[in-house]
C-alpha cells in the first residue's frame, strides 16, 4: 500500500540540479520519492549558472525558456518561503553583440538595445538587457532543493549509484545500488523497489547492466566546457552569451567568472584560462591581465540532436530526463513540475 495517498513510488536516479529538481517536484506532488544520487554534481558543479533564455546567435528566446525562467523564479520565492538559502539573484544580464551582423539579429527579434555604459560593458556594436534575467550559485541552489524536497518528504541516498536492475513480476522495479558503507574502503550493495524509476543522469555513461535490463539510452552529445574563476571584481550585470561573465563568491566578494569554450570531452587545453580572458577582455578589458591564482573548471553537458532537453520512456515506467545542453539551472523546474503532473495523471487513469 502506497503510504502517498494518490501518488507513487518513484526513485530518481541523478545528484545534478535535474535530479533534485525532480526529486523536489515529485515529493510535492505527493510521490513517494527517493533520490539516489552518486556524490558527484558533474556539470552542475559550474562555478555560477546564469539565467537567460535569450540564446544563440540570433539571441530569440523559445517560449519554453521563457516559461521555464518564469518556473525558476518562482521555485526561488517558493524555496525562500520554505527558509532556505537559495543562492538565486534576480539582477538582469546583458547580451552583448559581437558584431554589427548579430547587432541586426538582435533588432530583427525585437530586443531593445540597453546602454551598455550602464551596465559597465564595452559594447561597440550594441547591447540588449535581460530585465528578468540573473544567475544562481549551482551549491547553494542545489542544496536548497535538497532540503526542499527531504522536507516535502522525500529520501536522499548520497554517495549511492544504480548498478543493475531487475522487472519484478508484481510490477514496477527492484534497483541494485552500490556505494559507499562505514567504515574504512567498505563498500555495501542494497536493494530498492520503485513503481516508477527515472533517470537525470546528465553526460554519464549507461551502465551496460542497465542496458541489457532497460534497454539502450538515447545517444547524446557530449560537449564539454570550460569556466575560469578569477580574482578580478565581477561586473554589475552578468553577460551572457557565447563567452560568459557570472559572479562567484569568494573571501565574501563576487569575483568574475569566464565561461565558454564548446568542445569536445576531456581536459581542458593548457592555454584555456588565457583563451577565456582573451575573449572576455573584448567587453570587460580588466579580465585580460593573467594571474597566477586563477582557476580553471571543466565539466561535460549532454544534447540531443533536437537541442532541447528532452523526457524520453525508455520502458514501461522507466523514463529518461535529460539533453539540456546548458540548459539545467534553467529548464529543470519546468520539466521536473510536467514530470510530476504526469506521473500524478497516470496513477489516475
Amino acid at each position: 500500500m502506497n503510504p502517498h495517498e494518490g501518488g507513487v513510488r518513484v526513485v530518481v536516479v541523478g545528484g545534478g540540479v535535474v535530479g533534485r529538481s525532480l526529486a523536489r517536484a515529485l515529493a510535492r506532488a505527493g510521490h513517494e520519492t527517493t533520490l539516489v544520487a552518486d556524490g558527484g554534481m558533474a556539470a552542475s558543479a559550474v562555478p555560477v549558472a546564469l539565467l537567460n533564455p535569450y540564446r544563440g546567435r540570433t539571441g530569440r528566446a523559445h517560449p519554453e525558456d521563457l516559461a521555464a525562467l518564469r518556473a525558476t523564479w518562482r521555485w526561488a520565492a517558493e524555496l525562500a518561503i520554505e527558509g532556505f538559502a537559495t543562492g538565486a539573484h534576480r539582477t538582469g544580464a546583458v547580451r552583448v553583440a559581437d558584431g554589427p551582423k548579430q547587432a541586426r539579429a538582435f533588432a530583427a527579434a525585437g530586443l531593445a538595445p540597453t546602454d551598455p555604459e550602464a551596465a559597465g560593458v564595452r559594447a561597440p556594436h550594441g547591447a540588449f538587457l535581460v530585465p528578468d534575467g540573473g544567475w544562481l550559485d549551482p551549491g547553494a541552489w542545489c542544496a536548497a532543493l535538497t532540503r526542499s524536497a527531504v522536507a516535502h518528504g522525500a529520501r536522499c541516498l548520497e554517495g549511492r549509484a544504480v548498478v543493475g536492475a531487475e522487472a519484478r513480476a508484481e510490477g514496477g522495479w527492484r534497483l541494485q545500488l552500490s556505494g559507499a558503507g562505514l567504515g574504512r574502503g567498505v563498500r555495501t550493495t542494497a536493494t530498492l523497489d520503485a513503481e516508477q524509476v527515472v533517470f537525470a543522469i546528465g553526460a554519464t555513461h549507461w551502465p551496460e547492466a542497465l542496458e541489457a535490463a532497460i534497454g539502450a539510452a538515447p545517444a547524446v552529445e557530449r560537449i564539454a566546457g570550460d569556466v575560469v574563476v578569477t580574482r578580478r571584481a565581477a561586473p554589475a550585470l552578468p553577460i551572457a552569451g557565447g563567452t560568459y561573465v557570472g559572479p562567484v563568491e569568494r573571501a565574501g566578494e563576487h569575483v568574475a567568472a569566464i565561461g565558454g569554450h564548446h568542445r569536445p570531452p576531456g581536459p581542458p587545453a593548457v592555454d584555456a584560462a588565457a583563451r577565456l580572458r582573451g575573449a572576455a577582455r573584448w567587453t570587460l578589458p580588466e579580465l585580460g591581465a593573467e594571474d597566477p591564482d586563477d582557476r580553471i573548471w571543466w565539466g561535460i553537458r549532454a544534447k540531443l540532436p533536437s537541442g532541447r532537453p528532452e523526457v524520453r520512456a525508455l520502458a514501461p515506467g522507466v523514463r529518461w530526463v535529460g539533453g539540456f545542453a546548458g540548459r539545467g539551472f534553467l529548464a529543470a523546474a519546468l520539466v521536473a513540475e510536467a514530470l510530476a503532473t504526469a506521473l500524478a495523471e497516470e496513477a489516475i487513469g
